[in-house]
């Protein structure tokens, strides 16, 4: 029976496409074994066997990804481990910061990044004994530390045979404006450094009682207060803070020595301060002036927020640096580990302060290019996303960073958990950023419901339709418009096998993507043993412990120098 297609037109007609039809062309597959040779842009859309050869189609151009799978549906296996090889062996490196909450990826990745020219770095918060060091706090500190000595940047210069001034790239004529030039520029360099201590507080001390924020908002107050105090403390002569002593541990040995009663509460750490002092100004409500049982109240939260940072692993990990972010930034292309219990709440807002750190640094970096992009991608590979805290105006970031060549991978169990974190309205721009989505199947029923109305429609010819009497042919046409995918084909995805959309890309894929150890191209690949990982520093060396001494603070009360 012969059907005129032309009764089709003007009707949805999405198309699905598999991964096996020899109708279907995809001109962005090629050979793993010819991918060093290969010039292949964009994501992975298929990693399937082809007459006993494993062949790759990736989207056409560099994009962001959501992958969506339900716990031990593969995600890691099938579409992470993959990448991240595949990404390294192409000519043109991706450098990738990969969240790895089991170490696996790390251990059958890190040997073939190397043997590609990456440096591989990892943070491992399950086992600081073998992981790089790094102190989120660093960069506030340095940037303050240059804003208190901008006058460091001033070089005398002669002009027309008169005495001028440098500073900044700009050239004054009079001491008067020198110094207006170097407050304003103070000024400007000091708001970017409390807008980062409000970013990092919000981070560490969130608001989890949205019906009474007070007592979350005052230990907020009082987190923020510590590391005001801090660098006040680091422009005293008498045992100052240091680059080396400016972290959070020493936020909580301070806090450690704190109890009593009435003013002398804190032992003098904020009250032998002046008025003036913004630290001071921070404590006061919370447990300078407030009542007994108020004060009680505020020391018991933020004692209880304090406490997820408590443990060893953290404290030894951000005592001090022995990664730079600068690293990002060099020739070589980098790798770097983020691996973490993924049962610990506290390891999710490390991870997720790292991330923020690195992507503020990439497209500040950016910038300097005439285009305002990276000459090369940078993807962040985020497993188990679903879990990071918020981080501060992602679905702004995630725009911003797609014309600057930096791009996000995102694992997701479903779109519940983007809901949960950033509401509704928000997640829904964060996954409209994303512009290839790959489902390899999800236990939220919403998920299953919403990816399935993403993949379109397409016009049929309804089993209603009217056959004339002999039965071969159609008397009365009847179309009807019915999903491409429908929700029970989502819910009886087999291993391997995967739906993935990408935007503007005429089709939708009915894809397969081997795991990892089903491929011996990925299987027979060198093994990494995180446990040979070492450190070039010591976090216990003595030099990174503070020791708070109440007799030298109560001393520098009338020396204190106000920011």
């Amino acid at each position: 029976m012969v059907i005129d297609k032309s009764i089709f037109e003007g009707y949805e007609d999405s198309k699905l496409c598999r991964y096996d039809d020899p109708v279907c062309d995809f001109p962005t597959t090629c050979a793993f074994e010819d991918l060093p040779k290969t010039s292949v842009s964009g994501v992975l859309k298929a990693n399937r066997y082809v007459d006993g050869k494993l062949m790759q189609t990736y989207s056409e151009l560099e994009n962001h990804v959501c992958v969506i799978a339900a716990t031990r549906l593969g995600k890691t296996t099938s579409y992470v481990i993959p990448s991240v090889i595949s990404n390294a062996i192409k000519p043109i490196k991706r450098s990738m910061i990969i969240s790895d909450p089991k170490g696996e990826i790390y251990r059958h990745t890190a040997r073939t990044l190397q043997q590609e020219g990456y440096i591989v770095k990892m943070i491992n918060f399950r086992d600081y004994r073998h992981s790089e060091c790094w102190n989120p706090l660093t960069p506030i500190f340095r940037k303050f530390k240059w804003a208190n000595s901008l006058e460091n940047e001033v070089k005398p210069i002669t002009k027309n045979g008169k005495q001028c001034y440098r500073f900044m790239e700009n050239i004054y004529q009079t001491k008067e404006e020198l110094n207006e030039a170097i407050s304003l520029e103070k000024e400007a360099a000091l708001d970017d450094v409390y807008n980062d201590i409000d970013i990092f507080g919000v981070m560490m001390v969130p608001t989890t009682n949205k019906d009474d924020q007070m007592w979350d908002e005052g230990a907020r107050s009082l987190f923020v207060a510590f590391i005001i105090a801090m660098l006040e403390d680091s422009l005293v002569d008498e045992n100052p803070i240091t680059e080396e002593t400016f972290s959070l541990d020493t936020i909580l040995n301070i806090f450690a020595t704190f109890g009593g009663e009435g003013m002398s509460y804190d032992r003098g750490y904020f009250s032998n301060r002046p008025v003036t002092s913004k630290a001071y100004m921070f404590a006061k409500d919370v447990i300078l002036i407030a009542a007994e049982k108020t004060r009680g109240s505020f020391i018991a939260n933020f004692s209880q927020k304090m406490s997820e940072f408590r443990s060893v692993a953290i404290r030894r990990l951000t005592m001090c640096d022995s990664f730079e972010m600068d690293t990002l930034l060099g020739a070589k292309p980098v790798a770097i580990f983020l691996c973490y219990r993924d049962e610990v709440k506290a390891h999710y807002k490390m991870i997720s302060l790292f991330v923020q750190n690195a992507y503020k640094l990439l497209i500040d970096f950016a910038q300097g290019y005439d285009d305002n992009k990276l000459p090369t991608p940078f993807y962040f590979i985020l497993d188990e996303f679903g879990n990071f805290p918020q981080m501060n105006s992602f679905e702004n970031v995630i725009s911003a960073c797609a014309g600057r060549n930096i791009w996000f991978t995102l694992v997701l169990q479903s779109y519940a958990q983007l809901n949960a974190v950033y509401g509704d309205n928000t997640a829904k721009i964060i996954l409209d950023n994303l512009n290839v989505k790959v489902m390899l199947g999800s236990l939220n029923w919403q998920t299953v419901c919403e990816f399935a109305e993403s993949c379109g429609l397409h016009a049929r010819l309804s089993p209603e339709s009217a056959l004339n009497g002999s039965g071969e042919e159609i008397e009365h046409y009847k179309i009807e418009t019915i999903p491409l995918v429908t929700k029970s084909m989502l819910s009886k995805l087999k291993s391997g096998e995967c739906i993935v959309t990408e935007a503007n890309s005429g089709y939708v894929m009915f894809s397969r993507l081997e795991r990892y150890y089903m491929c011996p191209e990925f299987n027979n690949l060198p093994l990494a043993d995180e446990k040979k990982y070492k450190c070039s520093v010591n976090p216990l060396d003595s030099k990174y412990r503070y020791i708070y001494n109440e007799r030298i603070a109560y001393r520098r009360r009338f020396k204190f120098n106000t920011m």
